[in-house]
Formats: C-alpha cells, sequence, structure tokens
C-alpha cells in the first residue's frame, strides 16, 4: 500500500510521512478500538457513543467491518434524534427529529488540504485511507483463476484502510467529522435525555443491520478523568513503564507519554504518535490488565519523571496522571565470588574473595553463613567490609559451613556469591546411644526409641537388626536417620523366637559411634509348639503305664498330662519343662474301666498342642478264689497246652500271656465251657508266664495262679 497522499498531485511534508509511518506499525489498531465498543450479545453493526457538553452533545460511531465502512462512504449516513426524557418524565410518544437533512458523507478530497492546513496531523492519514491510490474492491468481470491473488490483496488493503480511518478519526474529532465519523448537536436543551440513532443511508445492507443506537444528555456529562496507577521501573539503560489498561479501557484509545529530565519543571511528549495497545486479548478474562511501554535513556545516575494523558475517541486529552519518578542507574551485572578457604588451627576459616569491577559503585560486604545449604544464611560480619577487605576470618566456624558474599552498591542494589561449603577436621566419632527401648505388635509393626545425643555435630542415626544375638547386624535404615525413634516391620511367621537391634550414631562427617547395647524382643507368638508323641502304653494290676516323647519346641515350659472316660477331659498331671521324667502310671484308674489318655505342650505364649489319643483299662485281678491253671509242652506240635478244671459257673476266660521282663498283656478270650488253650504263636528259648482269669454270671471274677513254661 501506498503512503503517499496524492491531493491535486501535490507531496504532504517530511513531517506527515513521519506520522503515516508511525501509524502504518500499529495496522488494524482503530479496527480493533471499533470493534471492542461492541456490547457483548447484541450485534449492531454501527457502534456509537457520545459525549455530553453543556451546549452539545458529541456524537462518535464506526461500522463494525470494512465492507459497511465503505458502503457508508459511498451512501453517507443519517441521525435521527428522539426526545425520550423531559425532566426526569418519560414521554409518552418520543418526538424524532432528523438532523441531517442529507446524508453525510466525507469530505471531498480537495477539501482535505484545508483540514491539514489547520495542523490536523491525522488529516494526511484519513485522507489517504478514503482516496489513496488503486482502491478496487469489485472482481472484473474478465477475471482469471491467477486474479485471485490480486482481490485477496485488494481485500487486505481495504482492511488497512478501514483500520487507518479509525485510528485517525480517534486522535482527532475534528478529523472525525470531515471524515463523517463524528457529529456535534447543538439543539439540545438542558433536562432532556435523547435516544440517537445513526444508520447507513438507503441503498446499504439495509435499517435491521446498519443502525446504532445511544442514549444520554445533559446530565450525563462527566469531565475527562485523568489516567492512573503509573509506574517506572528502572532497567539496564532503560526505564519500563505501565498503567492500569482496564480501568480506562472504554475511556481512552491512546496515551501520550511524557518525560521530564529536570525534576518535573517541564514536561515532552516521547513520541509524535500516541501509543496505543496492539496486544491481542489474554488471560482468562480476555483482558490485558497492564499497557506496558519501554524508554531508552542516555543519561545513568539521572531521575527522570515521567506522565501520561489519555485520548478519547472525540479527541479530547484528559488531565495528567500523577507523575513516577525513577532513578536510572547501571544495572549491578556481576557478583562476587569466594576464592578460597583455609582451616587455621582446627577451629578458625580464613576466607578469600574477589568482586570483578562492574563501573557500579560498592557501598559495603557482608559475610554470611548457614549450616545447610537449605538454611537461612546470617550475617556473620558485625561491621560492613570495604573493597580493600577481601579476607575474613570466621573465628566460631560450625562443624559444617556454607559461607557467601553480599554486596551492596551505593544504589540500593544487592548480589550475593555462590555458596562455598567449608567442613572443619573431625576425627572423634559421637557417643553410642544409650536407653534403646521397643516393642512388637501383633502384626509385626516394631517401635524403637532411644535417648537423643547431645553432640552438636550429629548429623544422623542408623539402625542395625539380626534375628541371632551373636550373628552379624544387617543395617535396616536406608537412609540417614534424623530422629531419635525408628519404625520397623518383621516377620513373626517364624519360629525364630527372638529379634535384636542396635543403633548407630553419625556426626556431620560421618564419623559413626560404637553400637549401642543390642536391644533383645520377643516376636509374638503365633505358632503353637510341636506336639507330644506316646511311646508306650500298658494296662498293668497297679494301673495304666503311659510314656511319651517330650515336645520338641525350645519355648515349651510344660507338659500337661489328661485323662477322659467319657467326653470331659480333666488334668491328672502336669510336668514343669524342667522335669526329666516322661512317663506316669494312673493309679486311679478304676479297674476294668476304659480311659483315653492325652498329653499337651504349652509354650510361654500360652499357645497349646495336643498329642493323638491313646485308650487303654488297668488289668482287673478278680475278686472270687483262684483256681489251678496247668502248663505242658507239646514239642512234636510246637506248642505249649494249657489246661483247667472246669467248674460249670464259669461264662468267659481271659487268658493273660508275659515274656519273661515284660508285663502282662490279654493274649486270647475264651467261652466259658473251655478247658484247655494251645499257645502255638512261640519264639524258642522263651520263657512264658500264664493267667487264667474266669468270670461267672454275676461278673465275678478270679484269677488263677500264675505258671511259668520254658518252651
Amino acid at each position: 500500500m501506498s503512503i503517499i497522499i496524492n491531493m491535486n498531485n501535490r507531496r504532504n511534508t517530511r513531517r506527515g510521512i513521519y506520522v503515516l509511518l508511525v501509524v502504518y506499525s500499529l495496522l488494524f489498531t482503530g479496527r480493533a478500538i471499533a470493534q471492542k465498543r461492541a456490547t457483548a450479545g447484541a450485534k449492531p453493526q454501527v457502534v456509537v457513543i457520545a459525549s455530553p457538553y453543556k451546549n452539545a452533545i458529541l456524537l462518535r460511531w464506526a461500522p463494525v467491518n470494512e465492507v459497511l465502512w465503505n458502503k457508508a462512504n459511498v451512501n453517507g449516513y443519517t441521525i435521527r434524534r428522539y426526545k425520550v426524557l423531559r425532566n426526569g418524565v418519560l414521554q409518552s410518544q418520543p418526538e424524532g427529529v432528523l438532523l441531517t437533512k442529507q446524508p453525510l458523507h466525507p469530505l471531498p478530497l480537495k477539501d482535505w488540504e484545508q483540514v491539514l492546513k489547520a495542523n490536523e496531523k491525522y488529516a494526511a492519514i484519513e485522507a489517504q485511507a478514503l482516496y489513496g491510490e488503486s482502491f478496487q474492491v469489485e472482481m472484473p468481470n474478465n477475471h482469471t483463476p491467477g486474479d485471485i491473488m490480486s482481490v485477496y490483496h485488494r481485500a487486505q488493503e481495504l482492511r488497512s484502510r478501514y483500520s487507518f480511518a479509525l485510528f485517525s478519526a480517534d486522535q482527532s474529532f475534528t478529523v472525525a467529522r470531515a471524515a463523517a465519523l463524528g457529529f456535534v448537536d447543538s439543539t439540545v436543551n438542558p433536562g432532556e435525555k435523547y435516544l440517537y440513532q445513526v444508520s447507513i443511508a438507503a441503498g446499504a445492507a439495509g435499517p435491521a443491520s446498519d443502525t446504532g443506537f445511544v442514549f444520554t444528555g445533559y446530565a450525563d456529562y462527566k469531565p475527562v478523568p485523568k489516567p492512573h496507577d503509573l509506574r517506572a521501573e528502572n532497567m539496564q539503560q532503560s526505564v519500563l513503564l505501565s498503567w492500569n489498561k482496564n480501568l480506562y479501557e472504554h475511556v481512552f484509545t491512546a496515551y501520550l507519554v511524557e518525560r521530564s529530565d529536570d525534576e518535573g519543571k517541564t514536561f515532552q511528549n516521547l513520541t509524535e504518535a500516541p501509543v496505543v495497545n496492539t496486544e491481542e486479548k489474554t488471560g482468562a478474562t480476555g483482558h490485558q490488565q497492564k499497557f506496558f511501554r519501554i524508554d531508552t535513556v542516555k543519561q545513568l545516575e539521572h531521575r527522570y519523571v515521567y506522565r501520561i494523558k489519555g485520548i478519547t475517541p472525540f479527541g479530547e486529552i484528559s488531565p495528567p496522571s500523577d507523575t513516577a519518578q525513577v532513578f536510572v542507574t547501571a544495572m549491578l551485572t556481576v557478583r562476587p565470588s569466594i576464592t578460597g578457604a583455609t582451616e587455621l588451627d582446627n577451629n578458625r576459616i580464613s576466607l578469600q574473595w574477589h568482586m570483578p569491577s562492574s563501573g557500579v559503585r560498592v557501598k559495603a560486604f557482608y559475610l554470611e553463613r548457614a549450616s545447610a545449604i537449605n538454611k537461612d544464611f546470617i550475617k556473620i560480619s558485625q561491621n560492613a567490609l570495604t573493597a580493600a577487605d577481601s579476607v575474613f576470618v570466621d573465628e566460631s566456624p560450625l562443624p559444617a559451613n556454607y559461607y557467601r558474599v553480599k554486596v551492596v552498591t551505593m544504589n540500593g542494589q544487592t548480589a550475593y556469591s555462590l555458596p562455598h561449603f567449608v567442613q572443619l577436621t573431625d576425627s572423634t566419632p559421637p557417643l553410642a546411644p544409650a536407653g534403646l527401648t521397643g516393642r512388637i505388635s501383633d502384626k509385626g509393626v516394631v517401635q524403637l526409641s532411644w535417648t537423643a545425643n547431645k553432640e552438636k555435630d550429629l548429623y544422623a542415626y542408623r539402625v542395625f537388626r539380626a534375628n541371632v544375638a551373636a550373628a552379624e547386624f544387617v543395617q535396616v535404615t536406608k537412609e540417614p536417620l534424623l530422629k531419635n525413634s525408628f519404625t520397623d516391620t518383621i516377620n513373626i511367621n517364624t519360629l525364630t523366637k527372638y529379634v535384636y537391634y542396635k543403633v548407630v550414631a553419625l556426626d556431620g562427617h560421618y564419623n559413626p559411634s560404637d553400637f549401642s547395647t543390642p536391644l533383645q524382643l520377643k516376636r509374638p507368638d503365633i505358632i503353637p509348639p510341636v506336639p507330644p508323641v506316646f511311646t508306650d502304653l500298658q494296662a498293668r494290676e497297679n494301673g495304666i503305664f503311659l510314656q511319651w516323647q517330650r515336645s520338641t519346641s525350645e519355648d515349651v515350659v510344660r507338659h500337661e498330662l489328661l485323662r477322659s472316660k467319657d467326653t470331659t477331659w480333666e488334668l491328672i498331671h502336669v510336668f514343669a519343662v524342667t522335669d526329666t521324667i516322661n512317663s506316669y502310671t494312673d493309679t486311679s484308674a478304676l479297674p476294668g474301666v476304659s480311659y483315653h489318655y492325652a498329653v499337651t505342650a504349652v509354650d510361654d505364649s500360652h499357645l497349646r498342642s495336643l498329642s493323638k489319643t491313646v485308650s487303654a483299662a488297668r488289668i482287673n485281678m478278680g475278686t472270687t478264689a483262684r483256681q489251678p491253671l496247668y502248663a505242658a509242652i507239646d514239642r512234636e506240635h510246637k506248642r505249649i497246652v494249657l489246661r483247667w478244671p472246669s467248674t460249670g459257673a464259669i461264662t468267659k476266660y481271659w487268658l493273660y500271656r508275659a515274656e519273661q521282663g515284660k508285663p502282662y498283656r490279654l493274649h486270647s478270650t475264651l467261652p466259658g465251657s473251655g478247658t484247655a488253650f494251645a499257645d502255638e504263636a512261640l519264639f524258642i528259648n522263651t520263657i512264658y508266664r500264664y493267667k487264667l482269669k474266669s468270670f461267672d454270671q454275676q461278673q465275678n471274677s478270679a484269677m488263677s495262679e500264675e505258671v511259668e513254661v520254658k518252651y
């Protein structure tokens, strides 16, 4: 797009061209200003605003796009006014007046020179947008596919003209009126409020889409406010200016930024063109909160004073804002560095540092120290140090030290060196932790605690564990433990009865202490002991003999012998773990009565295990008179023949046999009519003893004399 104005073949002055170049850099700004005035939700095609004065009402409007703007320049605008309120009373029939006898059109090209002569510098931009060369939007009838890009560039040119036109009108109300974008209504009366209707004249898009309204009156007059919240911040040879953009976004379309180099006595504009915001809407609310401007200055160590003025769409300039002052200085771009650290006498540290030259005057240095990199640094140099003092001795250092140098300049800037770590030589370990205690829950959670060590250089603890006191202890803390307690988890479903713990203390140099006294903790017992096993059972005349193998579990504290003749068990004897006896003769058993026996092992956690049950009955030796029993060896048939006389009143016989050195056992049951028995289950060279027990009808019994045979 050409930026040279063709007015009667004359070129504008160099100053006008400069203004055009500045505004050209703000492409589409005027268009954005027009669009942002549209009310959200409504869709007017002509946006109208008003500014009441004491004797007139000023109107400003703008089509919402470049196509409507182009058509309106051809067809013109009509303005109609309706009287809605008079002295606060709503009119039942609003009186309508057509304020434009003829549609308003932009001034012809030849008349714009008079506007330029009135020192309206934006008139050149407006005239160029309206009447510049190569202004075509219609597609030729004989176009070819190659003409598509030509049409596109023409559309872009129209959008640029539209943006320039609206921007120029926003900067000067005189230019706005000349461009048919402004109007002054001087036929208004105090106490009345009007509804103004601005429409594109007939022949455009139609009244439903090309009309805008605004409601106002004298009572709505307000003076132009001054901008607020101007701030100035020192940067490297420049000043960052910022002010609140959203507060008066609906009031100002541009700003004048002024600077004073003489403490606020006189001010000059920083640029010939006003400052406008070219940023798109950003953020969650769709608006940029701050307006920013950078001013580059040449003189350092100097105070500058700034102020801003707002420009309304009617070309009004607001009162100046409150001033913002800033002292521009050279920025501190270097920092000190600690170049060395020397340990003196194992209890002092000498530090050396260096400050590069930066052109910024230094006021003082300070030495700071922290016990850890994430701890607060504390000043250890009581007095400020000068540039000549590049060495400092810390007379009371910590076991571990992080040092840094702080520099303060004459203008209040600060900078820090990188931290420098220094550790004193230390070969003395802490004392072994004491007072180790603990407990184990039923779920195997171990809670340990001990008395905290008092050493100043104490760093942490480590915890060790073993299942056997004489075994090697294994570390169970994965990281250094910073407190004097620890929670561990162990397996309780094991036969290992105890678990053992030790604790070691570490200082800042990782010197370990001796182990603490081992702590023995008993695991919760959930496994019952190994059950006892019966190894012998004999029914004797004097009772029932029982023998068993005791439980092999180490935590058994006693064995209990139980007896039952129905379903109820009774305790008949307790054997302590220290007893070596593992047999018992139940002399309280009644002869001929069958009993059940069991042995229970009980451990120190009161868990029990029961042996298998055995049964026996005490031998009843009889209550009637004894009868004879005879024995003979039949070697031919390899047997012993037993005989006895018949008494006639016997119902059955029980034959008992015993080998030498062994108790009697029931060998056979015989009918009461029998008088002989042949024993063939024999071993050679064995002595056998026999007894015969007889029963009558009343169950009275008698035991024969013993007979002994050597086979």
